[in-house]
């Protein structure tokens, strides 16, 4: 084995085996030496957990109790036998981790001598493990992002009139998720407020078609996944709203939240209402076009469907003349809302 990758001849032994020594103290590794009967020889830098007797050499079970004693001493006896080395976890009772190597080397008159070095690693396997979960998140919340856009495109192209309808509006409804997906990371994956994202949404139409949306009522922080079907419902509200009352047509928008009681459950009602600063006349062209009414079919799908049936609720969708109105009933289950504390309750 090399010990030293470089050092200066001048060094003597007994420097440089002071320099290590302070070096292993501070490194806060754990070094033990045994004999090939395996009586220690010494311990330096133990982990406070545990403790050597004072007296007589002390024996593994009375250093790390009879379980992870009983399994060092084991595994001890293994590589003197073989003189392989071997690594192996223990992990105590508060939950600490720790990594054990333990190897043979040349002792007095080339006896052989039990190394055992540990190293605790509980943060770094914490680290590990939280990473993990992050990883298989991420590739849950992947494989159920993929499937919605898998769906989007298999309805949009059933309910577009034709391949310029088709491309317009799937890529309205992608940017629309991806405009959500962007706003759940900036939040690191904690939620993302439901007044936010709408005018977030409003945004993606471009500066001449924002239209402020008064907002009322509480702002429920939503969680990833329901920010992401409300983003999109959002999306075909202000589309539609667009659509059915022209650019210069549309008036006030409302979007109001509040907590009622339904059926014994605390539930978020959200309701949507836009309107036209004067109703437009009827159009063969526009209003009663083909592509028109296959967007109301889509949107009535997603909006009375597709969206409840996500968060377990239900909805409502009309349009008449001059006026939008939707109204979403979904429960405030840990799977749709963070909690943040109790809101009044109101009765329905």
């Amino acid at each position: 084995m090399r010990r030293l990758t470089w050092h200066n001849a001048s060094q003597s032994d007994e420097q440089l085996r002071e320099y290590l020594i302070l070096a292993l103290l501070r490194s806060r590794t754990c070094v033990m030496l045994q004999d090939d009967l395996l009586n220690y020889l010494y311990i330096t830098n133990l982990p406070h957990i545990w403790s050597a007797p004072v007296g007589d050499a002390p024996t593994d079970e009375e250093i790390f109790g009879a379980g992870i004693g009983r399994q060092l001493g084991e595994a001890k006896k293994v590589v003197l036998q073989t003189g392989q080395a071997a690594k192996l976890q223990v992990m105590t009772d508060s939950g600490q981790i720790f990594e054990v190597h333990i190897e043979t080397i040349a002792g007095v008159k080339d006896v052989s001598q039990v190394l055992t070095t540990i190293v605790d690693i509980t943060e770094s396997s914490r680290r590990e493990q939280a990473l993990k979960d992050l990883l298989l998140e991420v590739s849950h919340r992947s494989k159920n992002l993929l499937a919605v856009i898998q769906s989007l495109a298999t309805q949009s192209a059933r309910y577009s009139g034709s391949l310029e309808q088709f491309i317009a509006e799937f890529q309205g409804r992608i940017f629309s998720l991806s405009n959500s997906q962007d706003l759940v990371t900036e939040a690191d994956w904690f939620g993302v407020r439901l007044f936010d994202l709408a005018r977030s949404q409003m945004l993606l139409f471009g500066a001449r078609r924002v239209v402020p949306i008064s907002t009322t009522g509480e702002n429920p922080l939503l969680t990833p996944n329901a920010a992401l079907y409300v983003g999109l419902g959002l999306h075909e509200l202000i589309a539609s709203t667009f659509s059915d009352s022209g650019l210069e047509g549309v008036g006030n928008i409302s979007l109001t939240c509040k907590t009622i009681l339904h059926r014994g459950r605390a539930c978020l009602s959200i309701n949507w209402t836009a309107g036209c600063a004067a109703a437009p006349e009827a159009d063969e062209k526009t209003a009663g076009s083909v592509e028109e009414q296959h967007r109301s079919a889509f949107s009535a799908l997603l909006l009375e469907t597709v969206l409840p049936q996500s968060l377990s609720g239900s909805a409502t969708f009309s349009v008449s003349a001059g006026s939008i109105s939707y109204s979403l009933l979904f429960p405030k289950t840990d799977y749709n809302v963070r909690q943040e504390g109790r809101e009044d309750m109101i009765w329905a």
